[in-house]
């Protein structure tokens, strides 16, 4: 059994359980999703699978070109190699749970936290392709 850290807050996640203490099978966060916040440059990742599940707001996102609406309740997961991008275009903020599978991209948070003028190659250090 492991237990998580308290107050692991890194580009916007609240870092939930890493690698660390799954073994390396998942990342767990929670984030708020600001109103009016145009989220993430369109991206793929090529290692893991992205999974959320919104609490409360509503989230626009695009996967493979496909749009999709995401309400209080409903999950969505993203196989990797998907490009896929989201917006809250809506007056509230969204609140929602993020798993990434296998563990290892919160790495990828913590140094985009530092230092998000190099979005690219942090990205691409971590299989993680940005389109900018």
């Amino acid at each position: 059994m492991k237990k998580s850290e308290t107050n692991r807050n890194y580009f916007g996640l609240n870092f939930i359980a890493t690698g660390a203490e799954t073994n390396g099978k998942y990342f767990l966060s929670k984030t708020i999703i600001p109103a009016g916040d145009p989220g993430p440059p369109a991206h793929a990742h090529s290692k893991e699978d992205e999974s959320f599940f919104l609490t409360s707001g509503k989230l626009k996102f695009v996967v493979n070109g496909e749009d999709i609406e995401l309400k209080p309740g409903e999950f969505l997961n993203i196989e990797k190699g998907e490009k896929h991008t989201w917006k809250n275009d809506s007056n509230e903020e969204a609140e929602l749970i993020i798993t990434f599978a296998p563990a290892g991209i919160e790495n990828m948070f913590v140094e985009l936290d530092r230092d998000i003028s190099r979005i690219k190659e942090i990205g691409i250090k971590y299989g993680t392709d940005f389109e900018l």
